[in-house]
């Protein structure tokens, strides 16, 4: 398997959640809501969801933060879709406890429950099939519902496309629960595309971390009209449109910034994810792709079009190209990322 997306909730605003997600409605993004104090994506009421879009296949991965302050009525948490029709996921029920469903159809309820005002981390593999498939829920890393050959489609395919948080394809109202304010946060997603991340990955920490100096490239013209300390105009928390930016238009130019040091120490480190808020200004063809430099060298990511509206383009590097192994706290914080003209 292998990571597809993960997000952090720190460096957007709730006007900016459609460059990460394909869709949301009635979320936002919350300061000061999230674990340690960052970010969260926030949902109020029974009204609100947000979905991400990806690779069809049968086997998912997923986990979130979650934290909500009342539970007055049941609805889903977690669920994956095919094609926008419902497939399976989970559904939080009004005494906490949590369910498995195929379509709307309950299949298996924990004897756990959760607890408002209190922080879980929650987990979903599922492999999807109508006759060998298998789902394993844990919360806090413990496994309190899981089962195998069962059916775990609802639609005529033995696989999925669509990610959802917070409810399901039936719509923002139709499956959604009411659990207060409910906060998300340090989300991650995995599938089976690869051979790296192929397990649940427990609660995990996701930090965005930020430019703090120019790296070995500056090729590229700031909003100042020079190339003196680009990463100044870089380095928002918050990615500010036109405010400041870097441009260029000749194919192969690049800018790499050193990045602001991890200070924690992680017991392991599962990808890195560069997030590349870009866009082109005319017409024609443009495209971007990130650029890693450790040890040394530069290595580029995969080439992605732009469009003409600011978006995050995203490019993940679970091992270090380097050592082609694991990312350690000192490789990482010695690297430094950025982004190249494509063409």
């Amino acid at each position: 398997m292998a990571l597809v997306f993960a997000d952090s909730f720190d460096h957007y605003a709730t006007a900016d959640i459609s460059g990460k997600w394909t869709a949301s409605v009635n979320a936002s993004i919350s300061a000061g809501n999230g674990r340690r104090s960052s970010q969260s994506m926030r949902f109020t009421g029974a009204t609100g969801l947000a979905n991400k879009t990806v690779a069809g296949v049968a086997t998912h991965i997923m986990g979130a933060s979650i934290k909500f302050s009342a539970l007055t009525t049941a609805g889903y948490i977690f669920y994956l879709a095919d094609a926008g029709s419902d497939q399976c996921g989970l559904f939080v029920n009004t005494d906490g406890t949590i369910s498995f469903r195929r379509g709307t159809t309950n299949v298996a309820t924990s004897a756990t429950a959760m607890s408002t005002g209190t922080t879980y981390y929650l987990e979903l593999k599922v492999v999807i099939n109508n006759t060998t498939g298998t789902y394993e829920v844990r919360l806090n890393g413990s496994n309190i519902l899981s089962a195998t050959g069962q059916n775990t489609r609802s639609t005529a395919n033995n696989s999925a496309n669509g990610v959802w948080i917070y409810g399901r394809p039936g719509g923002a109202g139709a499956g959604g629960p009411n659990l207060g304010n409910c906060d998300f946060d340090d989300f991650y997603y995995c599938d089976s595309s690869g051979s790296t991340n192929n397990d649940f990955l427990g609660d995990v920490r996701i930090d965005a971390v930020y430019p703090s100096g120019n790296g070995n490239t500056s090729q590229m013209t700031g909003s100042d009209s020079d190339s003196t300390d680009n990463y100044l105009l870089v380095d928002e928390a918050l990615q500010n449109g036109d405010t400041d930016y870097v441009q260029d238009s000749t194919s192969g130019h690049k800018d790499t910034y050193a990045m602001a040091d991890i200070t924690h120490t992680p017991s392991s480190i599962f990808a890195v994810q560069i997030n590349m808020w870009a866009k082109k200004d005319d017409a024609g063809t443009r495209s971007i792709c990130a650029v890693t430099r450790s040890g040394g060298s530069d290595t580029d990511g995969t080439t992605q079009a732009l469009g003409t509206s600011y978006s995050c383009y995203r490019e993940i590097r679970e091992t270090d190209p380097n050592t082609s192994a694991a990312w350690t706290k000192a490789n990482l914080n010695s690297a430094e990322f950025g982004h190249k003209v494509a063409a």
